[in-house]
């Protein structure tokens, strides 16, 4: 029988991101076992096999599930924030429990590209401890994970977030590939604003020579969406505005709650946001994944974190390319004329911040490969013989 390795993680949402982190850990498996099937738990199987060429099964069917890990030589816990209850404790058990049926039938688990916490409860430490020390590898994408998982005893290695290794799309020029307008671009539909609609005050159409590329999520205060509205209606008479939805069922509802009708990228595959990212000037982002394609773009960005590990991110980013990425906290209020001074001064400074960031990209992905083919190593390795 093949060897054949099950691979969980919050796929089928349509959140790029973290489908591009799986399209590279698809890629250096089949590089280091060809001839592996690979079986993917997702929330949408037919998109998820056509994506990565994969076999796919429903996340929510319990007897497929059993089925394939009772036939499986491995089970991976593939790249994402996993290990963390501030989305819900449901989430955090649901992925433990995966990681708990693999053990029960007696297959090696490896956790890979994982980002732990936060972890809100005692409880919820413990559980997650105690995956890691039963696990026969933990790679994780940042140093706080990494000192959490080392103290409590697990078999672990510091990597990065491996989105970092996705293949570019190709580009095209610039002088033939003016950025997309609304209904066009090449392969990305770009719409109306949120989900088409004609409400709200319109921004972003005309041509005003840098362009401005916006990612947002929910988890902000109304005072923020305010602010928010106020410094994107002044950044408008600047930039060509264009808002990309990292997970559109999601973000596109941040959108509407600005009540701005910005241009969106109508995206189906990672590449359409890196195709159009490539083209922009500045990005301002909530997701950690819009801030690591901008890195990937070599786009100057700035950030909106909501979560530890955008700043665990940007620290890292500082410590390599001593660039300080200016960044506001989600949690606290945002001075929408501080905001959008700083994105007026990142577009004056674009060529000096791209070269900062090219070095900085190469040394962030060398320790991402390193690490990843470290972990596929000791995966080749420990797996039964078929």
């Amino acid at each position: 029988m093949a060897t054949t390795l099950v691979i969980a993680g919050y796929y089928g949402f349509g959140n790029w991101g973290d489908e591009a982190s799986l399209a590279v850990l698809i890629r250096y498996l089949r590089g280091s076992l060809p001839h592996a099937r690979l079986v993917v738990l997702s929330n949408d199987p037919v998109r998820t096999a056509q994506l990565h060429g994969t076999e796919a099964i429903n996340r929510w069917n319990l007897c497929k599930i059993r089925w394939a890990l009772a036939r499986a030589s491995g089970f991976l816990l593939g790249p994402g924030s996993l290990l963390q209850d501030a989305t819900s404790t449901r989430s955090l058990l649901y992925y433990l429990g995966l990681v708990r049926l693999a053990q029960h039938y007696k297959l090696p688990t490896y956790l890979i590209g994982q980002g732990i916490g936060p972890l809100r409860s005692r409880r919820s430490e413990r559980w997650v401890a105690q995956a890691l020390q039963q696990a026969q590898l933990v790679l994780v994408r940042d140093r706080a994970s990494y000192q959490w998982a080392e103290a409590h005893d697990a078999r672990v290695l510091l990597g990065e977030d491996l989105a970092l290794l996705y293949d570019l799309p190709p580009i095209p020029s610039p002088l033939c590939s003016p950025l997309p307008r609304r209904g066009e671009g090449m392969g990305v539909r770009v719409r109306g604003g949120a989900g088409g609609e004609s409400k709200g005050e319109g921004l972003g159409a005309g041509s005003k020579g840098k362009s401005l590329g916006i990612s947002l999520r929910p988890g902000l205060s109304p005072h923020n969406i305010e602010a928010l509205r106020r410094a994107v209606r002044t950044l408008s008479t600047d930039f060509e505005l264009l808002f990309l939805p990292f997970q559109a069922d999601q973000d596109r509802a941040v959108l509407r709650e600005l009540a701005l009708t910005i241009p969106v990228v109508e995206a189906h595959h990672p590449d359409d946001l890196l195709r159009t990212m490539h083209r922009l000037d500045i990005v301002l982002g909530m997701r950690l994944h819009s801030l690591v394609f901008a890195l990937l773009c070599d786009v100057p960005f700035c950030a909106i974190s909501y979560d530890p590990k955008i700043e665990g991110f940007l620290h890292h980013l500082e410590e390599v390319c001593e660039y300080p990425v200016p960044w506001w906290s989600a949690s606290e209020s945002l001075d929408e004329s501080a905001l959008v001074q700083r994105i007026l001064e990142l577009a004056t400074k674009g060529a000096e911040l791209r070269g900062c960031l090219r070095p900085a990209r190469a040394i962030l992905q060398a320790t991402a490969r390193h690490s990843l083919e470290e972990a596929i190593r000791v995966i080749a390795r420990q797996l039964p013989s078929p």
